[in-house]
């Protein structure tokens, strides 16, 4: 008699003793072994294969297989079994809290070794995402929750019908209005712009298509309180001007491009994201990026081939947008940042500038340090002797890096997991934002089974390919660009000096009198509003509700002048980190009297634990006073990462709310970051009340300047305590 359960036993060792050859198995092994262990009745294995076929490439039917695991998992009710980033679907929008079993667990069950998660321990953010086309998306829409689950969000997904993208959003009585998005995304193509062949007045007629567009998102945003994120237009590759073209502004092509151009300056504002279709099929090569014969079939406009590449870069602009993204790059150097061992070849006799292979590693390092400078972080882990890998930093003529450009050098003999561990723990982030980059394909192996939320790129043994290979990998993708972001290595520099001197502190008070923080706190305008978006939008562990709001709510909330906005930037002695803090409260009158109840109030990561949140709350009470309230009303609402501040209103001398509604601290679920509701009556979510006659127990260790107009009055070449700012 057949033995069904020893079948799959032998099946499921076959393909973990195929998946072992390879360093990345190829997408159809990593679907194959998706199916089985969903077959075996292992959910949370299933998943993981299946969102490692997004990395392997792999072709439409190999993703829409590993869709259907991860849509059957979620709807199954498997979340519980399954991390954070996995439990996604159509129709579907949950996540659970439970890690990912590492890859020596799973490999037991079946007498081998396995690829784990790319997002194992990833929390993923949850949001609602309509997608609106110009031409058929069923593809796309069935493959995105797939592909956002790997960019670490869970998604809803809405599909409007074929191209009914403008009706959709112009009636208030649509679908999509009762969806109510978080995001919509724009899958438009070339043909739908309104734009002729040769236009006798080009700039006028770009300036129309332009209109056409920021009118929808004018009233996606206003109406839905939604993100857009909108595909560009590919320029076809069919051209009856030839190369003429270019030189002839009112060509369609040329039209076309000045559109795309237009519309990346016309959403400087944050709200409005892109995916560059453009770059994309040009990567690929446009003929095979639109194929006319599913265009006269079927009205895809992208080719079925390439829908899993769309997808993914899609869903990695999504990631950037609600906070997902990638913060920091951890470097290997022998033979990673130049060719050769160091230890062995010498300083002079590292492959570094010179010749095709020196050139090679020169160009990688031109671009890591591109991504430095747009506001990534580097690190380098090494198992090297510290000083001669710091001196090739400083005397090799031919090092693009220096050593100011790495915000924590970690070289000694101690294995790479421990290295990246303490790399995470000093910088402050968890060790989900970190990619790890090493030629040698034991230590990039070592780090995904030890250190498994760790992102590993797997280079090519060619370093002309390193750039690409870097380039490829999707998810350091920026959601804008601030100031804060181009100064972000100094800030991370600066907390590892600071990690230095809390070392040789003798007590956690002198430590930071040590620093010399100075808080200023500034206005919400035009230069800070940016910055203050993208706190809301990304930050997690310091935020007591984790409520996101977009550009224009910000603006709209802070010219009312029964709000009070607090944004707090903090330098201290090593350097300035920039705005880090946002308050939002406002006036509520209600029977017991005026209260200021706090809406959000975030943190950046980055100074968390230095004291900074003492004197916020003093300011919250003098903006209290200010306002004509008697006491102030603060709401904490759990996710999965925001335990750090459950008890931060107690410890500051709030009290319960007496009035707080009756389900207000019943336990929450397990899992499910979500987004906190509006109303602030989400599970486990509880009130807090502090009068503003009550004294605050406040450090004092931080000194405040009020830079904002007619704030507390303080000098200019003054500064003044909180104390002294709250009264």
């Amino acid at each position: 008699m057949a033995d069904p359960a020893g079948t799959g036993r032998h099946r499921l060792a076959e393909l973990t003793a195929a998946a072992t050859a390879a360093e990345v198995p190829p997408a159809g092994l990593c679907r194959d072994l998706a199916l089985a262990y969903e077959r075996a009745g292992d959910p949370a294995a299933a998943v993981r294969w299946a969102l490692a076929t997004t990395d392997a490439g792999g072709d439409l039917t190999c993703w829409t297989a590993a869709a259907g695991v991860l849509r059957r998992a979620s709807a199954g009710a498997a979340a519980s079994a399954v991390s954070p980033g996995v439990a996604a679907s159509a129709g579907v929008a949950a996540s659970a809290g439970v890690a990912v079993p590492a890859r020596a667990a799973v490999a037991a069950a079946v007498g081998g070794a396995v690829v784990p998660s790319p997002v194992a321990g990833h929390a993923a953010r949850s949001a609602r995402v309509a997608v609106l086309g110009s031409y058929t998306t069923a593809q796309l829409a069935a493959l995105l929750p797939l592909a956002a689950a790997r960019a670490g969000v869970a998604v809803e997904v809405y599909e409007c019908g074929y191209g009914q993208y403008r009706q959709e959003v112009l009636d208030p009585g649509s679908g999509l209005y009762r969806f109510g998005p978080d995001v919509v995304i724009l899958a438009v193509h070339e043909g739908e712009a309104a734009l002729p062949a040769l236009a006798e007045d080009p700039e006028r007629a770009v300036a129309a298509e332009v209109g056409r567009w920021t009118s929808l998102w004018e009233i996606i945003i206003s109406r839905l309180d939604a993100r857009v994120i909108q595909h560009t237009f590919v320029v076809p590759e069919t051209e009856a001007l030839g190369h003429l073209a270019l030189r002839t502004p009112g060509s369609r092509s040329s039209m076309l491009a000045a559109v795309n151009a237009a519309l990346g300056r016309a959403a400087a504002g944050g709200q409005v994201a892109f995916v560059d279709c453009e770059r994309l099929a040009a990567t690929v090569g446009k003929r095979s990026w639109f194929d006319p014969r599913y265009w006269h079939r079927a009205k895809q406009a992208v080719s079925l081939a390439h829908v899993p590449a769309l997808a993914r870069h899609t869903a990695a602009v999504l990631g950037a947008q609600l906070g997902t993204s990638r913060k920091c790059l951890v470097l290997d150097l022998d033979n990673t940042l130049w060719g050769g061992v160091l230890g062995e070849e010498g300083l002079a006799g590292i492959a570094l500038g010179d010749g095709p292979v020196g050139e090679a590693f020169s160009a990688f390092q031109e671009y890591i340090g591109q991504l430095r400078a747009r506001g990534v972080i580097l690190a380098v882990c090494s198992k090297n002797n510290e000083a001669d890998a710091r001196e090739a930093f400083e005397r090799h003529p031919a090092m693009r890096l220096r050593l100011d450009d790495i915000a924590m050098f970690s070289a000694s003999w101690e294995d790479k997991p421990t290295q990246i561990r303490r790399i995470a723990s000093t910088l402050g982030i968890g060790l989900d934002s970190l990619v790890f980059v090493d030629d040698n394909p034991a230590e990039r192996e070592v780090v995904r089974q030890l250190v498994p939320e760790v992102d590993v790129i797997a280079l090519p043994r060619d370093p002309h390919g390193y750039v690409r290979a870097v380039a490829d990998y999707p998810f350091f993708e920026p959601a804008a660009l601030t100031t804060e972001d181009t100064a972000r290595t100094e800030q991370y520099r600066a907390r590892a000096r600071a990690a230095e001197l809390a070392a040789s502190a003798s007590s956690l008070e002198e430590f930071h009198r040590g620093l010399e923080m100075v808080a200023t706190v500034v206005p919400l305008d035009e230069l800070t509003l940016p910055r203050v978006v993208q706190l809301i939008g990304k930050t997690n562990q310091f935020n007591l509700t984790t409520r996101r709001r977009g550009e224009a709510e910000v603006a709209e909330l802070a010219a009312d002048p029964s709000t009070a906005v607090i944004c707090v930037r903090l330098a201290d002695r090593f350097a300035d980190h920039g705005l880090v803090a946002v308050v939002i409260a406002r006036r509520a009158t209600e029977p017991v009297g005026a209260v200021l109840d706090v809406d959000t109030w975030l943190m950046s990561c980055r100074v968390i634990g230095r004291t900074l949140e003492d004197e916020i709350a003093g300011l919250i009470v003098a903006e209290a006073r200010r306002l004509g309230c008697s006491s102030v009303r603060g709401h904490y609402l759990p996710t999965a990462k925001n335990a750090l501040v459950a008890d931060l209103y107690s410890r500051l001398g709030f009290r319960p709310d007496p009035a707080a509604p009756a389900d207000a601290g019943r336990a929450a679920p397990a899992g499910g970051p979500g987004v906190a509701p509006a109303d602030g009556t989400g599970a486990g979510a509880t009130r807090w009340v502090l009068p503003v006659a009550s004294a605050l127990n406040r450090p004092g260790l931080i000194r405040v300047v009020d830079a904002r107009a007619g704030g507390a009055a303080v000098a200019s070449a003054s500064v003044r305590t909180m104390e002294e700012v709250a009264g």
